[in-house]
């Protein structure tokens, strides 16, 4: 879960699945089910769906403070781990920013000396920030690639009210102009799709919506948005059949995804840095 490069499984489908030693789905019912707008909040549908009499458990006053207690703990390991890291870092490093999708990436591209996993599962663009922030980058990276949205969806959010919209849209500008400090070049991910198993917890119609407000926010602050989960918008808008079930939220490969943002790498150092 911290996403440690030394624990990173070495082979087979387990690595595609693992980070730190859980997986994907792992991270999901641990993490993802219950962040809104900062604040941790007991996920029902996620952490106990398709799990016999998990329902029973997840309504315990225990059940929930296990789960923040839990997503506390890996908030705690990362920081030092990020902190550690851009210690450690050279000059035009790779840095991944944002949530489990940036973390679970990082292990995928473990094997690159030059990149520092950022990522810190279950966070929202508003809890990154606050984060994010209060990091020491001793030397300024290459890229810096950002991937946020997934948990600022959460339907009891009302995720495309103007008021939630506008404090996604708040927090990643901070994120952005952060990131945009720190780093020669800015790109940003599109909101990746997610499945029918996180459906009720998360607004498909806001991936887009989000999306859009990522494009609106790079075209002021000088980054660029790219979409490496185009192939996994095989169904509905904002769903995909090829997320980990039941977690509805993480992809099944994210090697798969590793192998795309190397091909955006290449295509972006071919080009002149901006002024």
């Amino acid at each position: 879960m911290s996403g440690s490069d030394d624990t990173r499984p070495r082979s087979g489908p387990r690595r595609r699945l693992l980070a730190g030693g859980l997986g994907a789905a792992a991270l999901g019912a641990l993490l993802l089910g219950a962040w809104v707008l900062g604040a941790w909040v007991l996920g029902a549908g996620l952490l106990g769906h398709g799990v016999p009499g998990a329902g029973r458990i997840l309504g315990t006053e225990d059940a929930a403070r296990r789960n923040r207690q839990i997503a506390d703990a890996h908030l705690a390991a990362r920081l030092p781990a990020i902190r550690a890291a851009l210690a450690a870092a050279r000059p035009g490093f790779l840095f991944l920013a944002g949530n489990s999708h940036a973390e679970l990436l990082g292990n995928a591209l473990a094997s690159r000396a030059d990149v520092v996993n950022g990522g810190i599962g279950g966070t929202s663009a508003r809890r990154y920030a606050g984060e994010i922030e209060g990091l020491s980058v001793p030397v300024r990276a290459g890229v810096g690639v950002l991937f946020v949205g997934t948990n600022d969806i959460l339907r009891r959010a009302d995720p495309l009210s103007a008021r939630t919209a506008g404090g996604f849209a708040a927090a990643t500008a901070r994120l952005l102009t952060w990131l945009g400090a720190h780093a020669d070049r800015v790109l940003v991910a599109a909101v990746p799709p997610i499945g029918p198993g996180a459906e009720a917890e998360r607004d498909p119609a806001a991936v887009a919506a989000y999306t859009a407000i990522l494009r609106g926010l790079c075209a002021r602050q000088g980054c660029r948005v790219f979409d490496p989960f185009a192939d996994l918008r095989d169904g509905p808008p904002g769903l995909t059949t090829r997320a980990v079930p039941p977690d509805g939220v993480h992809l099944r490969d994210y090697d798969a995804l590793a192998a795309g943002l190397e091909t955006q790498l290449r295509a972006l150092t071919a080009v002149p840095p901006p002024d």
